[in-house]
């Protein structure tokens, strides 16, 4: 186990280098029957020809950024460590795409980067795009692209062995930059010091269990807190063997991620996804391929990123209880960029706690318990205790009170994990990362979330910018969601959203929901709307002012996949959208 005397995780990995050089590190599974490995050794040295490369560059020094613009795989990982071995700050980001080029010149712009690293296929395209390719889908100019300096790190020779000093660290040296999926707005460059970066790792290493017996499975996008932190350095930290997968084979084929866990014949598998995985899972994996699966050494199933749904995990038990998987795998957490990862997470072998509210009650910011569930309760999944050193309060976001304990708040922060704030943002930084509340506890970091705490036990309501507030009642608006998309098997799950506009000093609701592309010349638009409209009475009591029906893969999301609320309000004030037939007004 590693010790408390190393002050970076480019330390540990020197040192795993050099002591455990022929342990299996990384497998990336490129496809069903070809697969790419390398070890503690391999790895160390092949970052430390990147670094060699990179020092080598006049224009570079210490704390400079670069971008990382990989498809997900060993070179990706490899370029990272380079930065670190280098004192260069690594800014991950999704490769060129014309879909993403808007947010990627965001980042470029923000993070000052000067050079880009990637594999040579990805820069030779860029370096060949035409001005016409040089536009996105929206016209915008990537020129940017063209200005920065790229360097293929795959026409690195590693071969030779490098003999590389380790550059002086300090605790308080930035890592990297996260910067954030921008669900509400551009992104922003959350900064993770070594301080931040190793807290978070021991904490989740304690709460995961990811000792000496372990093996760790990720197929989550490698750019985020959740795939980056959760997918990659934790196990490295941990000295444990990853296997790791490109999103898009999970999502062609949920089964591989599933059998991967299954042929693993480590006694404590760590793999995990947000919900919709295992949603994807239940749906589309046939009953006769159970039989084929053993999922009882699959030990933590952890869940997190998005809301979790208790309907879920039950109906994923259900199916796969007969593949040896046991309920006490589940393992719920809370985390987000700007406290590295971890926030707080359940506990190891034991069953997720959850609770049953009052659904009037909690319109009115109240928690009240009740014993069975019906019609008018909202049943929520606990997120589990606070990880050690770090404190939670829910407070008030308007008169900035600690609310008493049966109360929805916004959810505080304050420990080491906890970002020192925003990339060339000082204004924000102060704002979000320095809060007080009314009795001048502090500085707290508000996540923007809104939540409660039950018996120490951290639950997520929603969002406080999303928060669907009318005639003085509180509405969540991934409830509203969740029932729109339950009432039609034409309704595309997880594309939608519901929020509300003023109309002559009212609030009223609005409804933006994507159809499924097999439904899209076939949806029977009256009858769907009807099923809506009385669906979200009965719930919720409420009347719906529009419907608008959207067309296949036309709602907006982040890069990592989080409904972009904020972004389909504008879409629907600008009527800048596409529906699949004339959208449905309510008198």
């Amino acid at each position: 186990m590693i010790s408390g005397n190393f002050k970076s995780i480019v330390e540990i990995l020197d040192y795993r280098g050099k002591i455990e050089g022929d342990k299996k590190a990384i497998t990336f599974l490129q496809s069903k029957d070809k697969k790419q490995e390398i070890t503690y050794w391999e790895l160390s040295n092949r970052a430390k020809s990147i670094a060699q490369q990179l020092k080598e560059q006049p224009d570079l020094v210490f704390g400079d950024r670069v971008l990382l613009l990989y498809p997900p795989g060993i070179e990706y990982i490899c370029a990272f460590f380079g930065c670190l071995y280098a004192g260069i700050v690594p800014v991950p980001a999704y490769p060129p795409d014309r879909r993403n080029t808007e947010r990627l010149m965001m980042i470029i712009k923000d993070s000052e980067s000067k050079y880009a690293l990637s594999n040579s296929k990805i820069v030779n395209n860029v370096k060949s795009f035409s001005e016409e390719k040089l536009l996105n889908k929206n016209g915008a100019s990537m020129n940017r692209l063209k200005k920065i300096e790229w360097i293929a790190t795959d026409l690195i020779d590693s071969s030779i062995i490098i003999a590389y000093d380790l550059i002086p660290i300090k605790p308080t040296d930035i890592v990297f930059l996260q910067y954030t999926s921008g669900s509400t707005g551009n992104p922003k460059g959350v900064i993770l010091n070594n301080i931040n970066l190793l807290n978070n790792l021991i904490a989740a290493r304690k709460s995961f269990g990811t000792y000496s017996d372990s093996h760790v499975i990720s197929w989550l996008p490698p750019y985020h807190d959740m795939g980056l932190i959760g997918g990659i350095l934790q196990p490295l930290f941990s000295g444990v063997e990853l296997t790791t997968m490109a999103p898009i084979t999970f999502l062609k084929n949920p089964y591989i991620w599933l059998d991967e866990i299954s042929k693993r014949k480590e006694k404590n598998i760590i793999s995990g996804a947000p919900d919709f995985a295992y949603k994807l899972c239940t749906r589309r994996i046939p009953e006769e391929k159970l039989k084929s699966l053993d999922l009882s050494n699959w030990k933590v199933a952890f869940s997190g990123a998005e809301p979790i749904r208790k309907s879920t995990l039950d109906n994923f038990y259900e199916k796969f209880k007969k593949s040896n998987f046991s309920k006490t795998s589940f393992f719920p957490v809370y985390g987000l960029a700007e406290a590295t990862l971890l926030v707080s997470s359940g506990k190891r072998g034991h069953e997720f706690k959850n609770i049953t509210i009052d659904q009037e009650a909690f319109k009115n910011k109240i928690v009240k318990s009740i014993v069975n569930e019906d019609k008018n309760s909202i049943p929520f999944i606990s997120c589990g205790t606070k990880e050690e050193d770090h404190e939670i309060y829910i407070v008030d976001p308007e008169t900035l009170k600690i609310c008493d304990f049966n109360r929805v708040g916004e959810i505080w922060i304050h420990g080491p994990s906890i970002s020192k704030g925003y990339w060339r943002k000082e204004q924000l930084t102060k704002k979000v990362f320095h809060a007080y509340t009314k009795d001048n506890k502090g500085p707290f970091f508000r996540t923007g979330d809104l939540g409660f705490i039950i018996e120490d036990n951290l639950y997520i309501s929603g969002r406080l910018k999303d928060l669907i507030i009318i005639r003085g009642k509180n509405y969540y608006p991934q409830d509203i969601e969740h029932t729109v998309q339950s009432t039609h098997e034409s309704l595309r799950e997880g594309c939608g959203s519901a929020f509300s506009v003023e109309n002559n000093g009212e609030e009223e609701l609005i409804i933006m929901q994507e159809v499924k592309r097999e439904f899209r010349k076939k949806i029977n638009i009256e009858e769907v709307q009807e099923l809506v409209q009385n669906s979200i009475f009965r719930e919720y009591q409420l009347r719906i002012k529009e419907i608008v029906f959207l067309e296949p893969s036309t709602f907006p999301k982040t890069s990592s996949g989080k409904l972009q609320r904020l972004a389909s309000k504008k879409m629907y004030l600008d009527r800048k959208f596409t529906s699949v037939k004339p959208v449905v007004f309510f008198s």
